[in-house]
């Protein structure tokens, strides 16, 4: 498996009688190290976030509740359900996301190893795979 490809990772969790606690290391538990962090909250099952591709690595963990997320690499699709906070799903750049909640109470934090750019993500599905036709720096 390559850094390139989307993976669950499994995060460092200690759990005793008072409870559990799970800590992510940038360049540890996940293969980047992290420039931001953004939480999506609030969300419904009706609602479809993401929905881009962007050219930066990213690493989203379920904190509450469940939710699936769809990611296209230009080849293939694959789906991925997270539903604890001990894993994270690994997402290299110029990949395709959505993301759906599966329950009411998701919540989603999000790594990334760029601050936000704007100009960085491709928010058209056709237009995301003509750039991966194009190779893979896009």
């Amino acid at each position: 498996m390559t850094k390139k490809e989307c993976r669950l990772l499994r995060l460092d969790t200690l759990t005793d009688p008072r409870g559990s606690l799970t800590a992510i290391e940038g360049g540890e538990s996940v293969p980047f190290e992290i420039n931001r962090v953004f939480f999506l909250h609030g969300l419904t099952p009706e609602q479809t976030r993401g929905s881009h591709a962007v050219r930066n690595e990213q690493a989203v963990v379920a904190v509450q509740g469940a939710c699936s997320v769809y990611t296209h690499d230009g080849r293939r699709e694959k789906t991925f359900v997270l539903d604890r906070p001990m894993a994270a799903l690994y997402i290299p750049a110029m990949v395709w996301r959505e993301i759906r909640p599966l329950s009411e109470d998701c919540l989603l934090a999000v790594l990334s190893d760029r601050h936000y750019d704007p100009d960085a993500y491709v928010r058209d599905f056709p237009a995301f795979l003509r750039l991966f036709a194009e190779g893979p720096d896009g």
